[in-house]
């Protein structure tokens, strides 16, 4: 109900908030599922628990399909005839090539029907021979063969063990095998059917997909089970990766993968490893579903005696074949004696008509999802009915069904000349409800503007067309939510635009690396004042008023005080702004390397850099190393190399170390260690000097 204080003006049935189903025999759904679905309700499947082909293909590939050792290396058994070729195809290649190309083929390959990949081991389930070939390093090699006399799908556990489901007797079974084929046991009976799928998850629990009377069902042993038991789609989908399949038919299959540019993109191949058009490959057929459905509620309480029950406004989808059908009836008591009378209802005779009587109810017209509550008589409370009709592919859902009461029009703000008559009365407030109807959905458009606008709220499909606002193209190569957590951050980026931490929150958010941005104009050593002894005997020992602040024989090459190959020419700017100009509005980006770095990488790189930086502004990229920048002048891991210490050797004559002065001795019997350890054998920032 609505949460103001006063007298409450609405009621929802919903996911959240409940459908008040009928409490008695004579009331309960009938067809339907989806009651704790945030989707909506539905109609049910014919099986319950039937599932999808094309459900299954993001967890469990087809028989014929196995992936190998990462994520883009698949296997594939070619069917017979022609001859059967086991094919491979990685992320170097676009294209399958036979496992076999520059080896002598078995000729022993009759009829395969499944595959299963594990490592560098692949086994085939050969049905022809009644046998199961399992091969080593990538199929090079035949490891063993196991005689079975019917053979089906089988799968490798995450300890390299092999189960392999088999027909005998009419009854399938599934038995596990060693790594040189011989048997280590059976597993507990299967369900009735036939075995479609087989896999097991790192949990050890074994998944098997099971045909029954034309439909698909899933169940599972988990580890230490001693029966297989009943499973649904979500929790197989949460025991495996996403395999990147999309759609499976008998003239191919279609793999979404990542090319060379990070983009994903689609390819579509036949059983026999052959290209082919996504548009050739039609989906799997729907789940079949029943073509009747309906929902009868209790009486809603609106908590006002003799309350004028006023709008049903309903949030449903209706798709092309189907229809929905909503009615409502009204009384002065919660539990009036039943009255339901079937009578002549045609395909809805075999449903329960509820406790109003046929003729109380008011019958919406078919399709209709908002419409007034007329013809009822006032009454507390207050029934609905939901009749869902489907072709038994589709069917229409219903979101969330809101009940308006007291009834409430702008008649309520006209003089009450308008209600001297009743009739009129009736007509004023129909015919002003229709445009209360249009005011309450730009009311309602305008109270949920604010959720629009907000990216971590909005569903993937609204983000650019939210970038649009805010002047960002969405890349397609981003996550959800990366996109999600770059717009959100599109108004701070926009208020420090053209400054370091801008520029640097801009790359982050955008690559997912945290770089290092130097200013040159702050790397500027004019002058020092010290009084340390460096290592090369070097004394410095300056004094305010004794030493130059900025050297211009340094900055620009002049007669007679600049020498020679050490000092640059410049032909261009004012000699006397050089301590002002030298490196003024000039920045190096630094970034460490990341598997991607390819030159696309580069250049989207280097777009936003100079999006991001001030038009007057000079900026360098270096990529390289896999350190940090240790203070102003040194980047440890971008341009440093670090190398092993001289041999310490003690002595006035010949000798580089002396003891008490932070010096390092050599760092054991075994010899040079190669390179340095900081905090072991070298102090950083104590006695070292990087450049």
């Amino acid at each position: 109900m609505t949460c103001t204080a006063g007298f409450p003006t609405f009621r929802l049935l919903d996911a959240y908030a409940g459908w008040d189903p009928g409490d008695q025999p004579y009331d309960e759904p009938v067809n339907l599922i989806g009651f704790d679905d945030p989707a909506g309700l539905r109609l049910s499947a014919l099986n319950p628990n039937e599932v999808n082909p094309s459900d299954l293909l993001g967890s469990i590939p087809p028989v014929r399909l196995a992936r190998g050792c990462g994520s883009c290396d698949w296997y594939l058994i070619t069917p017979a005839p022609p001859a059967a070729r086991l094919l491979r195809r990685d992320a170097c290649s676009s294209q399958w090539i036979s496992v076999w190309d520059g080896l002598c083929p078995p000729d022993y390959l009759v009829n395969p029907v499944a595959i299963a990949a594990w490592r560098r081991r692949v086994a085939v389930s050969d049905a022809g021979a009644k046998m199961v070939w399992v091969w080593s390093k990538r199929g090079a090699r035949l490891s063993a063969r196991i005689e079975l006399k019917d053979p089906g799908p089988l799968a490798f556990t995450p300890r390299g063990l092999l189960l392999v489901a088999a027909e005998e007797n009419g009854k399938w079974q599934i038995h596990r095998f060693g790594p040189v084929g011989e048997l280590r046991g059976t597993l507990p009976q299967l369900p009735p059917g036939t075995v479609e799928r087989l896999a097991v998850s790192n949990d050890c629990t074994v998944w098997v997909v099971i045909e029954k009377n034309g439909a698909l069902e899933i169940w599972r042993l988990a580890k230490d089970s001693k029966e297989f038991e009943g499973a649904t789609l979500e929790e197989l989908r949460e025991a495996f990766d996403r395999t990147g399949l999309t759609a499976a038919s008998v003239h191919g299959f279609c793999l979404e993968q990542l090319n060379a540019s990070k983009i994903p993109e689609t390819c579509c191949f036949s059983w026999y490893g052959r290209p082919l058009c996504d548009e050739t490959i039609p989906p799997a057929p729907p789940t079949k579903l029943f073509d009747r459905g309906q929902l009868l509620t209790k009486a809603i309480d609106s908590g006002i005696p003799r309350c004028r029950w006023h709008r049903v406004r309903l949030d449903a989808d209706i798709p092309a074949g189907t229809a929905l059908e909503v009615s409502v009836s009204t009384s002065e008591d919660e539990n009036p004696d039943p009255q339901g009378d079937a009578g002549p209802l045609g395909p809805w005779a075999s449903f329960p008509s509820g406790v109003p009587h046929q003729r109380d109810w008011q019958v919406a017209p078919l399709g209709s999802t908002d419409f007034l509550v007329q013809q009822q008589p006032p009454g507390r409370y207050l029934f609905v009915r939901l009749r869902f009709i489907g072709d038994g592919a589709a069917t229409p859902v219903v979101r969330r069904v809101r009940l308006e009461f007291p009834r409430k029009t702008s008649l309520d703000w006209l003089p009450a000349v308008y209600r001297e008559n009743p009739d009129a009365e009736d007509f004023t407030e129909r015919f002003l409800s229709l445009f209360d109807s249009s005011i309450a959905d730009l009311d309602a458009a305008i109270e949920r503007y604010p959720a629009l606008l907000d990216p971590q709220g909005v569903p993937p499909e609204v983000l650019p067309w939210l970038g649009t606002f805010l002047d960002v193209t969405l890349d397609r190569s981003w996550t959800t939510e990366r996109s999600r957590a770059i717009l959100q951050a599109i108004p701070e980026l926009y208020r420090r635009r053209g400054t370091v931490n801008g520029l640097k929150q801009a790359i982050e958010l955008v690559f997912g690396v945290e770089p290092v941005i130097q200013e040159v104009a702050l790397e500027r050593i004019w002058g020092a004042i010290s009084q340390a002894a460096c290592p090369d005997k070097l004394k410095i020992r300056a004094k305010l008023g004794e030493v130059r602040l900025f050297g211009k024989a340094s900055n620009r090459f002049r007669l007679g005080s600049s020498a020679l190959s050490r000092t640059p020419l410049r032909s261009f700017g004012n000699p006397d702004r050089d301590p002002v100009s030298l490196g003024a509005y000039r920045f190096r980006v630094l970034m460490p390397p990341t598997p991607d770095q390819t030159r696309l990488w580069r250049e989207r790189l280097r777009r936003l850099i100079e999006s991001q930086k001030p038009a007057h502004t000079i900026g360098n990229l270096r990529v390289g190393g896999e350190g940090f920048v240790l203070g102003t002048w040194s980047a440890v891991g971008v341009d440093t190399v670090f190398g092993s210490l001289a041999p310490p050797v003690l002595g006035k004559s010949g000798g580089n170390i002396r003891l008490n002065r932070m010096s390092v001795l050599w760092p054991g019997p075994r010899g040079a260690r190669s390179g340095i350890v900081p905090g072991e054998t070298t102090v950083v920032g104590v006695k070292t000097v990087m450049e």
